[in-house]
C-alpha cells in the first residue's frame, strides 16, 4: 500500500540534482503515492500519471494566483516592482478552460505560420561553423547558441545584449515554476521578467498572437504569451538537445546507429531520446473534487506533482527503462505531458531533432565528454550546467 514506506520525496536528498533518477526510482516502486517534504501529493508511476494527465477532474495550477499572494510578502520593504504574477499570467500550461483554449489556439496559429526548415539547417551550418576550430568547449553553450539561432528572428529579439544574458532570462523564467524558492531568488527572476519586457519587437510571431485577441490583451498579457513562447522554445529544446547529446556521444555505437538511421528510424530515435531526456521533470494539477487513486483519497483543491521523469522511466512499461533503445517501439512517453495541457512546441521539438541530430553528430563525434558534469539545482527543469567536450 501508498504510505506504509518511509520513502518521502524530498529534493534535497543527496546527490538528487547530479541525478534524480535513482530516487525517483525508490519513490515509484516503493511509495508512489504520496505527500512529499512540501506537503503536495506527488505521483511516480506511469499509470496513474498518464491518466490523470487525460482526466477532466482535475485543473492546472494557477502559477499567476500564486505569485499575486506571495508578492507582498516576496517585495515586502523593497523598491522593486512586482512583476510575477503578470508575467505569467497567460502561461497556457496554468490556464484553465476558455483562456487556456484562446491561448494555446493564438500561440499555435503564430507557430505555424513560420517557416522553420531553412533557419534550423542554416542554424547547424552556423554552429558547427563558429565551434571548428575549438579543441575544447561546453555543449550547454553549443547547444544554447544553435536553439538561439533558429529563434531569434521568430521572436524579433533586440536589445539583449548577449546570448548569456538570453540564457540567463530564459533560466529565470522557468526556475520561477520551481519549489523551494526562497523569496531574494523570487525578487531576482522578477528583475529578470523586466528585463525581458525591452527585447522583444514587432515580431511576425507577435503580431499574428495580437490579431489574434483584436485588441482584448493588454500589453503585459502580450508579453506574458511572448515571455513563455520564448522560455518554452529555448529552455526545454536546449536541455533536451542538450541531454540527448551527451549520452549519444558517451557510445560510439549509439553515434553510428543514429548516423545510420533511416528517416522512419531517426523518428523512433527521437521519441526516445524525449523519453530518456525529460527536460520538464514535473508538471502540476490540481483536483476539482475529492479523488481516489488506488485506495488513496485525495481531498478537492488538492495540489498534484506528476512526475513525468519518473514515468518515462517506468519499467512497467519501458524495458530497459534507463538506457537508450533507438528502435524502441512502441514508445508512449510522457515528455510532452498529456490531455489538454499537452505541449504545444512538440511539433517543433521534433522538427529541430530531426534536422540537427545528424549534422551535429557528424561534427561532434571526435570530441570526448569529460564526465565531470554539474546540473542545475532546480527541480522542474533538468539543466546541464557545464558539460565540457574535449577534442580526441
Amino acid at each position: 500500500m501508498a504510505g506504509d514506506s518511509k520513502v518521502i520525496w524530498n529534493p534535497y536528498t543527496p546527490g538528487y540534482f547530479q541525478n534524480p533518477y535513482p530516487h525517483l526510482a525508490e519513490c515509484r516502486e516503493t511509495n508512489p503515492i504520496h505527500r512529499g517534504v512540501h506537503g503536495s501529493w506527488v505521483f511516480f508511476r506511469y499509470k496513474d500519471i498518464s491518466e490523470l494527465l487525460r482526466s477532466d477532474k482535475l485543473d492546472a495550477s494557477v502559477l499567476s494566483d500564486y505569485f499575486a499572494e506571495r508578492e507582498e510578502y516576496i517585495f515586502k520593504n523593497t523598491n522593486t516592482c512586482p512583476y510575477l504574477a503578470k508575467s505569467t499570467k497567460q502561461w497556457p500550461m496554468y490556464l484553465n478552460g476558455l483562456e487556456h483554449k484562446q491561448v494555446r489556439l493564438a500561440m499555435g496559429k503564430a507557430f505555424n505560420q513560420i517557416p522553420l526548415e531553412k533557419v534550423i539547417i542554416k542554424a547547424v551550418e552556423i554552429c558547427n561553423e563558429a565551434f571548428k576550430n575549438a579543441d575544447k568547449f561546453d555543449l550547454g553553450n553549443y547547444c544554447a547558441q544553435f536553439i538561439f539561432l533558429v529563434i531569434k528572428d521568430l521572436f524579433g529579439l533586440k536589445n539583449y545584449e548577449n546570448l548569456d544574458k538570453i540564457r540567463h532570462y530564459s533560466n529565470s523564467l522557468a526556475k520561477s515554476q520551481d519549489v523551494f524558492i526562497p523569496k531574494q531568488v523570487y525578487a531576482a527572476i522578477n528583475e529578470q521578467f523586466l528585463w525581458g519586457t525591452s527585447i522583444f519587437s514587432d515580431s511576425k510571431y507577435k503580431s499574428i498572437v495580437k490579431d489574434q485577441f483584436k485588441g482584448k490583451l493588454t500589453d503585459d498579457e502580450i508579453y506574458s504569451i511572448m515571455s513563455i513562447s520564448f522560455m518554452a522554445a529555448f529552455e526545454t529544446s536546449k536541455d533536451s538537445l542538450s541531454i540527448a547529446l551527451i549520452e549519444l556521444l558517451k557510445n560510439k555505437e549509439l553515434i553510428d546507429g543514429v548516423l545510420n538511421n533511416s528517416e522512419q528510424e531517426l523518428n523512433k530515435t527521437i521519441e526516445e531520446l524525449l523519453r530518456f531526456s525529460s527536460p520538464l521533470q514535473y508538471t502540476i494539477r490540481v483536483t476539482k473534487e475529492t479523488l481516489e487513486v488506488d485506495n488513496v483519497l485525495i481531498e478537492k483543491n488538492s495540489k498534484l506533482f506528476l512526475c513525468l521523469a519518473s514515468a518515462n522511466r517506468d519499467p512497467r512499461i519501458f524495458g530497459n527503462a534507463n538506457s537508450i533503445i533507438l528502435n524502441r517501439d512502441p514508445n508512449p512517453h510522457l515528455a510532452f505531458g498529456g490531455g489538454v495541457h499537452f505541449c504545444l512546441g512538440s511539433a517543433i521539438a521534433r522538427q529541430e531533432m530531426r534536422l540537427c541530430l545528424k549534422p551535429m553528430l557528424n561534427f561532434l563525434k571526435t570530441y570526448n565528454v569529460n564526465p565531470d558534469i554539474s546540473w542545475n539545482r532546480q527541480v522542474f527543469m533538468r539543466t546541464p550546467q557545464n558539460v565540457q567536450l574535449v577534442k580526441q
